[in-house]
């Protein structure tokens, strides 16, 4: 089990606010991560992941498996969570208070740091914190689960069609309306947070002045609400249902199966479930019935 010692320790274990802006990234950095989300994403092809992106990181990763805990503080947006009982389950846990295209994007953030990082903590009992290091590895992280989400080719095509709809050929002209109209369309069809799709159009050289859209990025949102063509789409992605995970209390189990085989102690486990947000009535539950 994990063991946390105060709320600043917690802060450690969670991706707080995704870094869109990867712009820090090298080259080769970058063609890595396009080269991984499109191995990953083989049999999807360009097609929008969105909302299904729980079901293929089962497919993919059948071991990892997904926990919506509401918690306290709006800053968190999901971790990565191993337990001490050394198998190779692991989890994702995510704040179900936060909109569902929120949780989509930390899905796929998390993903990055279970494939990618999960080899160098795996042997550890505690939380994927990955404090040891570079705050470089969290923008690695978000630039993957932008790119899973939306590849590079995929935007190009929606470029190109958007340019053969509207007569405008030249990418270079980086109109502001035109690119928060982009934006707003790509949002909806990708399921992909708006600040991310604006970096998305930045990162591939389709819009240079990205501080104008950022200082903009209230009004450009306030616009996207108000599609009444996309009201459906719109309010389930900003509500906080999330259909796609059966949230069956998995990591609950996967706590009882830890105290009965001894792996942690009443004590820790009470103090785990605080910090975790989760319900203290289940877990002490667990020990009425074993003791």
């Amino acid at each position: 089990m994990i063991s946390f010692e105060d709320e600043n320790l917690l802060k450690k274990y969670y991706q707080a606010n995704f870094d869109f802006n990867t712009s820090s990234l090298s080259d080769k950095e970058t063609d890595e991560i396009k080269i991984l989300a499109k191995e990953k994403r083989v049999n999807y092809a360009l097609a929008p992941l969105g909302e299904k992106i729980f079901d293929f990181i089962s497919e993919q990763s059948p071991d990892l498996h997904f926990e919506l805990v509401d918690f306290e503080s709006s800053n968190i947006d999901g971790m990565l969570y191993i337990p001490r009982s050394g198998n190779e389950k692991a989890y994702i846990i995510l704040n179900g208070s936060k909109p569902f295209i929120n949780q989509i994007f930390a899905a796929s953030h998390e993903y990055y740091h279970y494939i990618r990082d999960y080899e160098l903590i795996k042997e550890k009992p505690y939380v994927c914190c990955l404090s040891s290091l570079e705050n470089i590895n969290e923008k690695r992280a978000s630039r993957f689960a932008a790119e899973i989400l939306l590849p590079d080719e995929a935007l190009k095509n929606e470029i190109k069609n958007f340019q053969k709809r509207t007569g405008c050929s030249d990418k270079k002209e980086n109109s502001f309306e035109k690119y928060a109209l982009i934006s707003m369309f790509l949002t909806i069809k990708y399921q992909l947070p708006l600040k991310a799709v604006i970096y998305r159009l930045h990162e591939e050289k389709y819009i240079s002045n990205v501080n104008r859209f950022i200082e903009n990025y209230d009004v450009i949102k306030s616009v996207l609400m108000q599609i009444e063509i996309f009201k459906n789409q719109i309010d389930l992605l900003y509500s906080t249902n999330n259909a796609s995970i059966d949230n069956n209390g998995l990591i609950y189990q996967q706590i009882e199966k830890t105290y009965k085989n001894g792996l942690a102690s009443r004590e820790e486990i009470i103090k785990d479930a605080a910090n975790l947000n989760l319900n203290e009535d289940v877990i002490r539950l667990f020990f009425d019935d074993i003791d």
